[in-house]
């Protein structure tokens, strides 16, 4: 979800952008565009998303876990929902800055703005809600 939601957005900023200068994007064109860079980003982008948001998520339940232990009652599904979200966020941002220095450039053309890093974030954050949707359909079970 996060990696499919970014690519999108993305790819909606690229595009909003070229609109900027008058270029003329068709909706048959956009589709298209948004397909490609779905397919085209997924061997890389999609690789480091799913790395990042594994450690992001990994570390988050290893504190929720240890916080926990601490105490009796378990960690209820709104705190788990803010931590997992913000851990999502929070991971895009930090995943995106270490792209500049190590990389001298940022490869998401549409993180280059504001706009682009806040709403590649938003597609960390939404990863972290779908991840705690998920994760808590499947304690509940257990």
């Amino acid at each position: 979800m996060g990696f499919i939601l970014a690519s999108i957005l993305h790819t909606t900023s690229v595009l909003i952008e070229l609109a900027k200068i008058d270029v003329s994007v068709g909706l048959s064109d956009w589709l298209f565009m948004i397909k490609q860079d779905l397919l085209g980003l997924l061997p890389t982008y999609g690789v480091i998303i799913a790395v990042t948001l594994a450690l992001a998520f990994y570390i988050t339940q290893y504190v929720i876990n240890r916080s926990q232990s601490r105490r009796l009652e378990s960690t209820s599904f709104p705190t788990r929902l803010a931590l997992f979200s913000a851990a999502g966020a929070i991971s895009f941002w930090l995943m995106l800055m270490a792209m500049q220095p190590i990389l001298n450039v940022t490869l998401i053309a549409g993180a280059r703005s504001l706009a682009g890093l806040l709403a590649q974030c938003l597609a960390g954050l939404i990863a972290g809600c779908v991840f705690a949707y998920l994760n808590n359909k499947s304690t509940a079970k257990t």
